[in-house]
């Protein structure tokens, strides 16, 4: 997926946070993602992982990203059953929404994915109160019909 478009989906995805909250400005939502509203250049870290991801019903997947050099971040998750049948790999651009090196520990995620030879994959990262943290869209290269959210461990080296 071509890096304008990443950042176009971004952008939506922080438009949608905005409208939100003007309806709902004290709703727990609104206030686990302040930092979406308040959200610049400068307050995003731009990044491309790769995800893998298999299983019907029980599965496992892995997200890796490359920070600046030498720096990466790796989550992992495994679970179900969920409605679940994946077999891909995909290079995922996007962006944290907070300092990656402030990363570790339990997180949960949503990852919604279609293709059957070639689709897309969302793929959405959050803090335990969910609040997000990291967002990422790509092409899938396999087989997938998943939408799956649980929980992960995440590490920043």
């Amino acid at each position: 997926m071509e890096k304008e478009r990443v950042k176009q989906l971004l952008e939506e995805r922080k438009q949608r946070y905005r409208d939100f909250a003007k309806l709902q400005p004290d709703h727990p939502f609104t206030l686990a993602n302040k930092h979406m509203l308040e959200a610049s250049p400068q307050t995003s870290w731009d990044a491309t992982g790769t995800i893998n991801m298999t299983g019907v019903l029980w599965w496992a997947l892995s997200f890796g990203a490359a920070l600046a050099p030498p720096n990466t971040v790796i989550f992992n998750a495994a679970g179900g059953p969920s409605w679940d049948i994946a077999i891909f790999t995909s290079v995922l651009p996007g962006a944290f929404h907070v300092d990656p090196s402030t990363l570790g520990g339990e997180c949960q995620f949503t990852l919604q994915a279609v293709a059957g030879g070639l689709g897309e994959v969302t793929f959405n990262l959050y803090d335990m109160n969910w609040s997000e943290t990291g967002a990422f869209f790509g092409a899938v290269g396999g087989v997938s019909v998943s939408s799956i959210s649980g929980t992960g461990t995440i590490t920043y080296y």
